[in-house]
């Protein structure tokens, strides 16, 4: 396999970084700690940037008169304007990163689900989004974009990962516009892609064959917005099915019919959710080796992302 890009992601700063939350803790966060030998880390804390010290009396979002205001109850103060300023100030100028991990349940940070309490003594509800998270997804609905809660589910992680992953690789040949890298993207992506959406993804490939151009900025915007769209929904398990015997067929007159069998047998066993994913993969990589298949070598698919990353009983794509 290729080797990794290195992806930059904003981090909310209280997760493993500082002891910046309202009581000054600090939230542990294994997979981040984690991460750290991998990524390129830029931390924000949003109400420490608007002048709540550490420790501070906490904010909540209140409804009045139906719009939104981030209050302090304590001390009555309104700091609403300030979080969108802040938000639009620190989101505009930033440039080359691929993603963000934000403080789940967080009235800044939070992206869902999040408290929103009326003007009144009365029960929350949990629709809403943080001012800071809510800022984020409006502006780069795109990205890689997680909170730290949600990624201790070990399917939300890996989508979280295949995407980042993804985007960090184009971001580079974007950066650089080569057009053969750009090439090589396409090729060695192919599977992951299809596996995304197989319609769009020959789309992507017929726009770069047809292009004249092949140093204009519009191919290069045209082909992330066409990427953009592939990475909007997770793998599901049917189309990691249809993506498996593509590749299987690579070996088809070169395996025997008892390893056709077997490896057939695994595929139905992962259709039925008895047996993971990486067991048939297990099986192709053995075969690409074997039969020094330098194409399928060369996708991502098959490591999309540091194995490390992910326990390797756990491929749940």
């Amino acid at each position: 396999m290729e080797k990794f890009p290195t992806p930059k992601l904003i981090l909310s700063r209280c997760i493993e970084h500082d002891n910046c939350r309202y009581d000054g803790s600090v939230i542990g966060s294994p997979f981040v700690k984690q991460l750290e030998d991998y990524v390129e880390f830029e931390t924000v804390c949003p109400e420490m940037e608007i002048g709540l010290g550490v420790p501070r009396k906490p904010i909540r979002i209140i409804e009045k008169n139906k719009k939104l205001h981030l209050i302090q109850p304590a001390s009555g103060k309104d700091v609403t304007e300030d979080m969108k300023e802040f938000a639009e100030n620190f989101l505009t100028p930033l440039a080359d990163f691929d993603g963000f991990i934000l403080k789940n349940r967080s009235p800044s940070c939070g992206m869902n689900n999040i408290k929103i309490y009326p003007e009144v003594e009365g029960r929350p509800r949990t629709d809403g989004q943080g001012f800071f998270g809510g800022a984020v997804l409006n502006k780069f609905p795109e990205l890689a974009i997680e909170d730290e809660g949600r990624l201790r589910n070990l399917k939300l992680r890996e989508d979280f990962l295949i995407k980042l992953y993804t985007l960090s690789r184009f971001r580079q040949i974007k950066k650089n516009r080569i057009f053969s890298d750009l090439i090589d993207f396409q090729s060695q992506n192919k599977f992951l892609l299809m596996a995304y959406n197989q319609e769009l993804v020959r789309k992507m490939g017929r726009m770069i064959g047809e292009k004249n151009d092949k140093g204009s900025e519009d191919l290069y915007l045209e082909y992330e917005k066409m990427l953009y769209h592939a990475l909007n929904n997770p793998i599901e398990a049917p189309s990691n099915i249809n993506v498996l015997l593509h590749a299987f067929g690579h070996f088809s007159k070169q395996l025997n019919t008892e390893e056709k069998a077997f490896f057939l047998d695994a595929l139905e066993k992962y259709r039925q959710g008895v047996m993971p994913l990486l067991v048939c993969l297990n099986l192709l990589k053995s075969w690409i080796i074997r039969f020094e298949d330098d194409y399928l070598r060369h996708q991502t698919f098959f490591e999309p992302y540091p194995v490390e990353l992910i326990p390797v009983t756990t491929v749940y794509r």
